[in-house]
């Protein structure tokens, strides 16, 4: 049985950059994330499948974190208001520190 990731939610706003090599820069605001995927809220389009590379901007950190990442579902009407989309990391294990931050994302423990 595959062990499910703890999904966190954020305590403060996490922000993303998503880089689609057909369409370009749009943004998106991290709705809960883990350390198997993020749920974003954006105004962009992509179908399931898709690849994605990601810069997120965590609550104080100065430097955005890069991630990567493949649509996985989608919910939601643009003309109802921001798209959900499900995303998983891509790749190996991810950057330790961001599963640093995806840790600290909830609040104190």
């Amino acid at each position: 049985m595959r062990q499910r990731a703890v999904r966190v939610i954020p305590q403060k706003a996490i922000t993303i950059a998503i880089e689609n090599p057909g369409w370009g820069r749009s943004y998106g605001v991290v709705a809960n994330i883990s350390t198997g995927g993020a749920c974003v809220l954006t105004d962009a389009r992509f179908l399931p499948g898709e690849s994605l590379q990601l810069l997120l901007s965590f609550f104080r950190e100065q430097e955005m974190v890069p991630a990567a990442g493949r649509v996985m579902w989608s919910t939601g009407s643009p003309a109802t208001g921001p798209l959900r989309y499900g995303l998983q990391w891509m790749g190996p294990t991810h950057d330790p520190r961001l599963r640093s931050l995806i840790d600290q994302a909830g609040g104190p423990s």
